[in-house]
Formats: structure tokens, C-alpha cells, sequence
């Protein structure tokens, strides 16, 4: 504490006297630049002061002394204020550089050439008052002089003559004064030239010589190139000195002082060692009073140190200390006590707590063990496994009847003890004493004592037998479908990459096929969700009979497995494995008492011909099973390039259709129903028709079978009977003849549309008379549902609209059907009209139809109608109406407008 204070008292002081040191130097520096700015003013003002006597001089001398050297002596030698100032003489020199006259007078001089002299060259060059720099005099060798001049100009600004004065520069009358002047005892004052020429210095010997050689004094070098100020430096001597500088103005002389350093800190290193002094008795002052302070602590804190290392041997109430030291003392006993106290609870607790957990582990899987420096068990908790720990009691954990652990993973085990390193997780097995196999996992570090000596390892150890099982059965349900045991998606595609790495290496093919059920679903809608579950089971196992135990297996969810098969010298094997797989399961399933009997629609992908990847190779298999099913199910298709191109479109067209209906890109067209007894118009068809930016003008029969497979068929079925209903009111506002509008409605609309509602909606908002409107209905709405179909149906007609079957005879034909549907018309199918006049089978079943809806009072119309000889034919027959090319093509409503105009009666 003392030398903390001693140290911050002594660190203050340090940085005041250094504070005072600089304030020292600073004011010092202020007082001696003050006085060479003092002395160079005065010097400055008496060399202008003499160079304006001698331009006043110049007034009184006549022009004629000019021409008359006597009149210009005689006036010169009067001139005695100038003398007193230019105690080397006064000049009077003609314009060719003649000396005319001369003040003292010196014989044999007049008429002397000045023109070479330096003073009179440039003045007669400036034309102006001119100051020379400093010479050897030849009146006063070895004393510097100055000469002054002034131009004598007529009134054309003409060099008539030159006054010239010259001066002794240490004179008594200039620069003498100068020398008395002292800065302190040994300080000077000198003036030198930017020349470096010593023209006033208190050593003679210096005068008018370059006694300061670049470098030696910095401060003066600096004073050469414009530098003022004062600073500490080296003489040219070499001595420390405060110096300062200060340059005329009139004649770009530089004044210096310089100080020692020496005589000028003599009063400050004397201040600095009074401070010291007292500093240094003021520091032992204090370490006297700091200690007899601690002096007088420290005795019952040796007391306490005392009793707090004897602690360990004490007992009971001998643990606690009695002293009475007053103040902070008393505080930190009692503080000592209170903490003796509390270490005493906390140990009783400890020991509460370690029996606890010992009588804990006794019940929990979950235990502890000590093993001594050879690694032999000391301490074993084995838990509710309950087996005998006491055979393991001086053993080895590696000399147990372990099992589990390879050898290899022993001696790392080992190695990892003899190096003293914490384990973890290490995992072997053990039997219990009811005879079960359990997992165990083991945790250990090493111990020391207090010398740093290695004593054993103690650890805890867990039963991780239903967590191993756990684990195994959740790593397998992350790549095995639950219901089949087959691999799933993911495990499937590391199988393919597999199989594709290695048939890379061994130049071999790889097959990946698609499976689908056919009517899994009615399957599993009839018998039950268990009942398809268990055929799934089956045609898993009956896959595993089919192919090799190389090959893979997977299920992708519903109803959809794959199969890859791998090392392939050819593909022709491939077809002779998808017919084994159809003949296999084609045999009746025998599932909870009932006989089930299903095919399998399947697609192949070959690499490396079809893909080199899993995602390629099962978007083209699945491609082909696609078109296995749409060749009647129950077959196999190898993918080829037009199913990518047929798909590629596919998408194209389904794209585009998404966004067809908010572009307006649909439009209605319109084919004239004609009756044929009358020969009049009685009705049009609504054609749907698609103009896409990209694809043109789209066939029916291409977007049609998509819009109906996406659902897509749905809002545009709405549009289609909105806007025709609306068309066909506009018609008959317009004045038209009555038209019924036929529009088509498909299964999906009937499926996922409430159809009824659409209808009530779009004659509502049209205000179209609901006998104006007339269905078209195919004749597969009645193959799923057939209860629900007829209740609709009963709805619309109870609307008032018509209903008509399209496609007549194509479909699911059932005359029980046709008279609960109450339909009002049949529609023959173009491709039995088509070849009517030269196809006998053709023309009997037209008979057929017609006759058949005569007979339940049903009107029948033909469409596709082209020439004369299928009409001729058809009014044979008894039909009623007809529709074609031969009547008119398919229109637009203006265009369907003009061809009513033009085909009314009149």
C-alpha cells in the first residue's frame, strides 16, 4: 500500500516538474525572441533612417557640382550630419562611373573609374536607393562596412549622377552598441549575412568570415530560409544553446542570440534538486507512518492465518475463533467463522447427498465405477441389471466376459488407458443375470492425486440396449417403407447411383422400371383400406421372387414400386423380366377370404441410353409406364424419345391453358344444327377454340384430353357455357330467329363441378330461356357414380334445359340408362356417318340408332356431314337433323350472324 502511495506521489511529482521544465523553456524561448524582434526593429530603423538623411542630402546639391568637381567638394565637405553617420566618407560619381568628388578629400582620387564597383552597377542598373552588402573597408581594415546610394535623375528620369555614402558598421554611431549588450553571463548577440558572413560577433576574429558551415547548426540553417523563432540547438562551437532568430527587413540580414544551455537551466536543475530533496523526506515520512499502521494489523491477521491453516485438524467448536481486534478486523474474523460454518453444512450435506445417489443408483439402469492404476475395477454399481459385479471386482474391464468388441477396438481401448485420456461411449455387452444380452456404453476420466500422480479412472456407465433398437429401427424405417420392408425413395436412389457408378466401370446397362397396380384404388375403395394394404404385402413378396438378390426393390407410396436391375451385359433380359412380373402377377391374391385379381402397367428406363441419373432414368420410366397404361394396362413400354417430345408438349400445353383464361386467348366458335324436314337453322353448337401467342391456333383434340386431365376443363367448361349462353341471348335481342345452344359437357365437369348451379347461374345471368339451352353430355359421365349423374341430370331437366347424349354409340351404350336420363336428343357419331353411303356395317348400325330413338321418342342428329349421298342417305333413314361441312363450317358469331341472314327464308 505504502509503495502504491510512494509510486503515485512520486508520479505526479515527475510530471509537474516536467509541466514546470517546459513552462521554463517556453517563457525563456518568449523572452529571448522578444529581444532580437526588439533589436532587429532598431536595427531596421536606423538603416532607413540613414538612407532617408541621404536621400534629403540629395536636394541641396546643385546640378552645376555635377560639372564642377571644386563646387561638388565644396558642398560635400558642408554636408557634416552625413559625416557623423558615414564616418568612411561621402562619393559623388558621374554617370560614366567617374568619381567627381570625395568628402574627406584624398588626393590623386577625382576622376578615378567607379564603374566596376558592385554598388555602382546596380544602383545605375535600378535606378533606385540601394543598400551593398557588407565589405572589408579599406579606411578601417578588418571592420565591415556598408555602402549607401542614391540615383541622381533629371526630369526625364535620366541617371545625372550617384550619391554614395559609406559606413563603418561596428562604429560607434551603428552596430557598436550591439556588442555591450549580454544574454545572461555568456550569451550573445551576432548578425551574419544570408551569405553566411559574420558581420557582428563578439569575436573579432569571426568578422566578415562564413565561420558557421551548413549542418552545424540546424536552427541556423533553418534562419536562412525564412525561419523566426527561437529553439534549443548546437552551436558551431558545438555547445547546447537556446537560440533565436529574427531577419531585417531592410537588408536580409539575420539577427541571433545564443544561450547556453548550461548557465540558462542553472536555476532550474537547482529547483529540481530542492524538489527532490523534499520529495524524498516527505516519501519516508509516509513509509514510517504506513508502518506503524500495519504494524498494528497485522498481529491478529497472524492469528487468523494461524487458525485457518490448523483448521484441518480441528474439531467441533474449536473450528470457530474468538478474537477481538475492534473495527474491520472483528468483520473479517466473524466472516471467517460464518464461512467455516457454512463449509461444515455444506460437507454434512455432500455426505446426505453422495448416500442418496448411492441408494439411487442401486434402482436406475444407469451406474457408476473406480478402477485403480493397473485398471483393475475397485468400485462397480451395476443397477437394475442386476448382474453379479463381485467376479468383476480386481479385473480388467478387457479380462470380463464381454462381448461385442472387436480385438482391434480392445487395443485402442488399451492405448487410449496407458495414455491417461478421457473416454467416452465406448460399447460392449454383457449378460445379465435373467440370461438377456444388453448394450452397454461407458464413459471414463482419469484421476490424480494432489502430487499430480496418476491414481486410476472413475467413470459411469448406461444400459443403451432399448436405444441401440430404437435407433436400428428408426435408421431403417429412414430408408424401408413401413408397410413393405421395401427400401424407399431414398435408399432406392443411392441403390441406382450405385448400380450406374458400377455399370460406368464395367462398360454394363442398368434397367430402372416403373410399376403401377391397375384398379388399385376400386380395390381399395370395395374391400377396404386392410384388404389393399395386405395385396401390397403380397405383390412386394411376389417382386422378390422375379428378380435377383442384386437387384433392388422399392416402393414409392399408393401403388407405385421400382425396380432396378443392375450389371446388365444387354437389355434384351429386361422385357423377359417385365413379362415375368406381369404372368406372376396375374395370379389371383387370396386376401381375408376374397379372390383379387390385378395386373401391373410398367415402363423401362435403360442407361446409359436414357439417362445417367436416378431423377432422369425415373422421369422416363415413369413416362412409359404412362404410356403402357394409355395402350390398355396390363403391358410394358421402353421409353423413346417421341414420349419426352409428347411430354415436353404436354407440359407446353398445360402451361399455357393455366394462363389461358385471364389472357382471353379462348374464343367460341359456331357450327349451324340444320332440320331436315324443314331445311331451316334450329339450333348452333358452341365449338371451343384456343389462339396461344406461342402455338398458334391450338387444336380441340390437343388441349381438350389435358384441360380435362389437369381439372383445368372445369373453369373452362364454366367460361364456355357463360359466354355461349350469353352469346345466344344477344342473338335474340338482336332479332334473330330462336336458336337452341348446344354446349358439351364432360365427365370431369360432372365430377368436380357442381354442374347444376353453373347452369342456373349462367341463365340467370343471361336471362336465355332454359329451352334454349341444350347439354351435350358423353356417354362416360355414367361410368362411376351413376346414382349421383342421374340425380343431376333430373335436376337440370327440371330447369327446363335440354339434354342430348354425344357421341352415340362410341361409348357405354345402355338403353336402361337412356330412359331414366330423360334425354331429349342422340348424337350420331361422325365416324359412323363418315363412310354411311359405302360402308354397309356402318349404314345398319345408323338404322339402328335412329330407329331405336323413334322408338322411345327421341330426335336424333348426325354430325360430320359433308356431301349430298350422306344426306341422301340419312333422310332415308329417317333422321331428323344433321350438322357439318356440307351445311357450314364451324364460325364466329358475326360471321354465324351474316350466314343466318343469308340462309333465311325470303
Amino acid at each position: 500500500m505504502a509503495a502504491v502511495f510512494v509510486a503515485f506521489v512520486g508520479t505526479l511529482a515527475l510530471l509537474g516538474l516536467r509541466h514546470f521544465q517546459g513552462e521554463f523553456r517556453n517563457s525563456l524561448y518568449n523572452q529571448q525572441y522578444t529581444l532580437v524582434s526588439a533589436l532587429a526593429a532598431s536595427i531596421d530603423e536606423k538603416l532607413l533612417m540613414t538612407q532617408k538623411a541621404l536621400i534629403a542630402s540629395t536636394r541641396h546639391l546643385p546640378r552645376a557640382a555635377l560639372a564642377d568637381p571644386e563646387l561638388a567638394q565644396q558642398h560635400l565637405d558642408r554636408m557634416a550630419a552625413l559625416h557623423s553617420i558615414f564616418d568612411n566618407g561621402l562619393s559623388l560619381i558621374s554617370p560614366d562611373g567617374s568619381l567627381i568628388a570625395e568628402s574627406p578629400y584624398k588626393p590623386d582620387r577625382r576622376g578615378r573609374n567607379m564603374s566596376f564597383r558592385e554598388f555602382f552597377q546596380v544602383t545605375a542598373a535600378i535606378r533606385k536607393p540601394y543598400i551593398s552588402e557588407p565589405y572589408i573597408s579599406t579606411y578601417s581594415p578588418g571592420r565591415p562596412s556598408l555602402v549607401m546610394t542614391i540615383p541622381l535623375l533629371d526630369e526625364r528620369g535620366e541617371l545625372r549622377g550617384i550619391l554614395q555614402g559609406s559606413l563603418d558598421l561596428l562604429g560607434r554611431n551603428f552596430l557598436a552598441n550591439l556588442k555591450q549588450i549580454k544574454v545572461g553571463d555568456t550569451g550573445y548577440i551576432f548578425i551574419t549575412d544570408l551569405n553566411r558572413t559574420m558581420i557582428m560577433h563578439p569575436d573579432p576574429v569571426r568578422i566578415m568570415k562564413q565561420t558557421i558551415r551548413p549542418g552545424q547548426n540546424p536552427l541556423y540553417d533553418r534562419s536562412l530560409v525564412g525561419f523566426d523563432g527561437s529553439g534549443r540547438t548546437l552551436t558551431s562551437q558545438g555547445e547546447p544553446a537556446f537560440s533565436s532568430f529574427k531577419r531585417l527587413s531592410a537588408t536580409n540580414w539575420i539577427l541571433g542570440a545564443n544561450y547556453p544551455v548550461a548557465e540558462a537551466e542553472a536555476p532550474l536543475r537547482q529547483a529540481q534538486t530542492y524538489f527532490f530533496l523534499a520529495l524524498a523526506a516527505a516519501t519516508c515520512v509516509v513509509l514510517l507512518i504506513v508502518w506503524l499502521i500495519m504494524r498494528r494489523l497485522m498481529t491478529p491477521l497472524d492469528t487468523l492465518t494461524r487458525h485457518v491453516r490448523e483448521l484441518h485438524y480441528k474439531t467441533g467448536a474449536d473450528r470457530t475463533l474468538s478474537l477481538t481486534a475492534g473495527g474491520e478486523i472483528d468483520t473479517l474474523v466473524q466472516a471467517a467463522n460464518t464461512m467455516v460454518r457454512t463449509l461444515d453444512e455444506q460437507q454434512q450435506t455432500l455426505l446426505e447427498s453422495e448416500a442418496r445417489f448411492r441408494s439411487l443408483t442401486e434402482m436406475s439402469t444407469d451406474w457408476y465405477w473406480e478402477q485403480d492404476a493397473e485398471f483393475r475395477f475397485t468400485l462397480l454399481s451395476i443397477g437394475l441389471i442386476r448382474a453379479d459385479v463381485e467376479p468383476s471386482i480386481g479385473k480388467t474391464r478387457w479380462e470380463l466376459p464381454a462381448k461385442g468388441v472387436t480385438q482391434a477396438q480392445w487395443a485402442g481401448h488399451r492405448r487410449a488407458l496407458e495414455r491417461h485420456e478421457p473416454f467416452k461411449d465406448f460399447v460392449y455387452q454383457i449378460r445379465a443375470d435373467s440370461g438377456e444380452l444388453r448394450t452397454l456404453s461407458i464413459s471414463g476420466m482419469p484421476f490424480f492425486d494432489a502430487q499430480g500422480m496418476f491414481r486410476g479412472y472413475r467413470g459411469v456407465g448406461s444400459d443403451i440396449t432399448d436405444r441401440r433398437s430404437a435407433e436400428q429401427r428408426i435408421e431403417f424405417l429412414a430408408y424401408h417403407d413401413m408397410l413393405t420392408g421395401l427400401p424407399n425413395r431414398l435408399l432406392m436412389q443411392d441403390r441406382v447411383e450405385q448400380a450406374v457408378a458400377q455399370a460406368q466401370r464395367n462398360g454394363n446397362h442398368v434397367a430402372l422400371l416403373f410399376l403401377d397396380l391397375d384398379s388399385f384404388k376400386s380395390i381399395n375403395d370395395t374391400l377396404g383400406l386392410h384388404c389393399g394394404d395386405a395385396l401390397l404385402k403380397e405383390v412386394a413378396a411376389r417382386l422378390r421372387h422375379c428378380v435377383r438378390d442384386t437387384d433392388t426393390i422399392s416402393r414409392q407410396g399408393g401403388d407405385e414400386f421400382l425396380i432396378v436391375l443392375r450389371d446388365l451385359p444387354d437389355t434384351d433380359v429386361v422385357a423377359e423380366i417385365m413379362i415375368k412380373i406381369m404372368e406372376r402377377l396375374l395370379e389371383p391374391f387370396v386376401t381375408e377370404g376374397h379372390d383379387i385379381a390385378t395386373s401391373v402397367s410398367m415402363g423401362a428406363a435403360i442407361f446409359p441410353e436414357d439417362g445417367r441419373d436416378f431423377e432422369t432414368l425415373l422421369k422416363k420410366a415413369d413416362m412409359a409406364m404412362y404410356r403402357a397404361k394409355e395402350a390398355g394396362r396390363n403391358t410394358y413400354r421402353f421409353f423413346d424419345e417421341v414420349m419426352n417430345a409428347d411430354a415436353v408438349g404436354h407440359l407446353q400445353l398445360l402451361g399455357g391453358l393455366r394462363r389461358a383464361l385471364e389472357r382471353h386467348e379462348f374464343t367460341l366458335h359456331y357450327q349451324p344444327q340444320t332440320d331436315l324436314a324443314s331445311g331451316k337453322v334450329i339450333g348452333v353448337e358452341a365449338l371451343l377454340r384456343w389462339q396461344n401467342p406461342e402455338l398458334g391456333m391450338v387444336e380441340p383434340g390437343r388441349f381438350i384430353p389435358v384441360a380435362e386431365e389437369s381439372g383445368l376443363i372445369v373453369p373452362i367448361g364454366q367460361w364456355v357455357l357463360f359466354e355461349a349462353c350469353r352469346q345466344a341471348m344477344a342473338w335474340r335481342q338482336a332479332g334473330l330467329p330462336p336458336l337452341t345452344m348446344a354446349v358439351n359437357f364432360s365427365a370431369v365437369q360432372f365430377k368436380r363441378g357442381d354442374v347444376q348451379q353453373s347452369v342456373i347461374r349462367a341463365l340467370e345471368e343471361s336471362g336465355l330461356p332454359p329451352a334454349l339451352l341444350e347439354l351435350e353430355l358423353t356417354e362416360s359421365i355414367l361410368i362411376q357414380d351413376v346414382e349421383g349423374v342421374l340425380a343431376s341430370l333430373q335436376g337440370l331437366k327440371q330447369l327446363g334445359v335440354k339434354l342430348s347424349i354425344d357421341d352415340f354409340g362410341t361409348g357405354y351404350s345402355s338403353l336402361a340408362y337412356l330412359k331414366r336420363l330423360d334425354i331429349d336428343r342422340l348424337k350420331i357419331d361422325r365416324t359412323f356417318v363418315r363412310d354411311l353411303a359405302t360402308d354397309p356395317e356402318d349404314a345398319a348400325i345408323v338404322r339402328a340408332i335412329i330407329q331405336m330413338a323413334h322408338s322411345l321418342n327421341l330426335r336424333t342428329i348426325a354430325e360430320g356431314v359433308e356431301t349430298e349421298d350422306m344426306l341422301a342417305q340419312l333422310r332415308i333413314f329417317g333422321c331428323d337433323e344433321a350438322q357439318g361441312y356440307l351445311f357450314a363450317r364451324p364460325m364466329p358469331a358475326l360471321e354465324l350472324e351474316r350466314y343466318l341472314t343469308r340462309v333465311a327464308p325470303g
